[in-house]
C-alpha cells in the first residue's frame, strides 16, 4: 500500500467525522412532523440520483446478478439500522442509542474476525475499547439515572447496530467476489439505491409516506443538505476507506464525531468543560491515534478510487 493512499483515506475519514458532527444540528433544522423514514429514503435516493451521471461516466453501471444481490444485501442493512433507530428513538433518548452506538466499531472488529480473519486484529482491541469509553463518558454527560432504554428499544436498535457492524466487512468481503473490481462510486450509488427503496417500501407500508406533503421549501433545503454532506460525501469517503484502512477503524471514526460535538459545545457554545469530559476527550483521542498506528502497521490492499 503507498503511504499516500493511507494518508488521503485517514484524512478523507477525518473530514467524515466532521460532515457527521456537523449533520447532527443540520438534521434537527426539518421539521419533526415529517416521517424521519420517508426523509432518510429520500435523503438516499436523492444521493443514488446524484452519483448516477458520474456512475455511467465511469462505467461502473453493468450489472451481474450476483453483484445485484450483493448490493440488495448491503442496502438492506442501510435500511434496517435507520429503521430500527427511528423506532428506537420513539421508546429511548439519543442519548441512550448514542451510547449504544459506541458498540458498533466492536462488533465490527467481530464481524471483520469471521469474515476477513487477520493476525492484526488484536491490536486493534483495546485501543478501540479506550476510545469507546471516551466516548462513552462524552455522551453520557447530563444524563439522570432514570433515564434507562427500554428491552424493546435495545432489542430493536442494537439489531440495527449489528446491521450497521456487518456493513463494512461485508462490503470488503463481497467485493473480494461478486463486487469484485467495483469502485467507490459503484458501491456508493448501488447500496444507497437500495437502501433507498427499502426505506421508501416500508413507508408505504406504514403511511409515512403522507407526511411528504407536510415538507416546506425549508425543509428542502435542509434535506438537499444533508443528502449531499451528512450522506453521499460521508458514503463516498466510507467506501473510499474501505480496504486502505480496516474496516474496524474506519468506522471507529465516529468516535472523533462524538468528540467534535464536544469540542463544538466547548469553543462555539461557550460551555464549561465537565471532568468527566476532559477524561473522554483525552481517551478518545489516545485510542484513536493508537488505531491510526495499527491500521498503518496492518497495511491492507488499495481500494481503485
Amino acid at each position: 500500500m503507498k503511504h499516500t493512499g493511507f494518508a488521503i483515506a485517514h484524512l478523507g475519514m477525518l473530514l467524515w467525522a466532521l460532515l457527521i458532527a456537523a449533520s447532527f444540528s443540520a438534521a434537527a433544522q426539518v421539521s419533526q412532523a415529517i416521517d424521519p423514514v420517508l426523509l432518510t429514503g429520500l435523503r438516499l435516493l436523492f444521493c443514488a440520483l446524484v452519483f448516477l451521471p458520474l456512475l455511467l461516466f465511469k462505467g461502473d453501471a453493468t450489472m451481474t446478478r450476483n453483484g445485484l444481490l450483493g448490493h440488495a444485501v448491503l442496502g438492506l442493512l442501510l435500511a434496517v439500522y435507520f429503521g430500527s433507530l427511528f423506532e428506537a428513538l420513539r421508546y429511548t433518548s439519543a442519548v441512550n442509542t448514542g451510547t449504544m452506538f459506541t458498540l458498533v466499531p466492536l462488533l465490527t472488529l467481530f464481524f471483520e474476525a469471521v469474515l476477513m480473519p487477520d493476525s492484526s486484529l488484536k491490536q486493534r482491541v483495546v485501543p478501540m475499547l479506550m476510545a469507546a469509553a471516551g466516548a462513552v463518558l462524552l455522551v453520557l454527560k447530563g444524563t439522570g439515572p432514570g433515564e434507562l432504554p427500554s428491552l424493546y428499544a435495545v432489542s430493536v436498535y442494537g439489531a440495527g447496530c449489528l446491521a450497521m457492524a456487518l456493513y463494512s466487512p461485508l462490503s470488503q468481503r463481497l467485493k473480494a467476489g461478486s463486487l469484485k473490481g467495483r469502485g467507490p462510486v459503484g458501491m456508493t450509488f448501488w447500496n444507497m439505491l437500495f437502501g433507498a427503496l427499502f426505506l421508501l417500501a416500508f413507508c408505504g407500508f406504514s403511511g409515512g409516506w403522507r407526511s411528504a406533503s407536510l415538507l416546506t421549501l425549508n425543509d428542502f433545503g435542509w434535506l438537499i443538505y444533508l443528502a449531499l454532506f451528512a450522506t453521499l460525501a460521508t458514503f463516498w469517503l466510507l467506501h473510499r476507506a474501505i480496504g486502505v484502512i480496516t474496516p474496524s477503524s474506519v468506522i471507529s471514526y465516529i468516535y472523533l464525531s462524538t468528540l467534535f460535538i464536544t469540542l463544538f459545545h466547548w469553543l462555539w457554545l461557550r460551555q464549561s468543560p465537565l471532568p468527566l469530559e476532559i477524561i473522554g476527550a483525552v481517551l478518545v483521542g489516545i485510542g484513536m491515534l493508537a488505531l491510526l498506528m495499527s491500521s498503518r502497521r496492518a497495511m491492507p490492499a488499495t481500494v481503485r478510487g
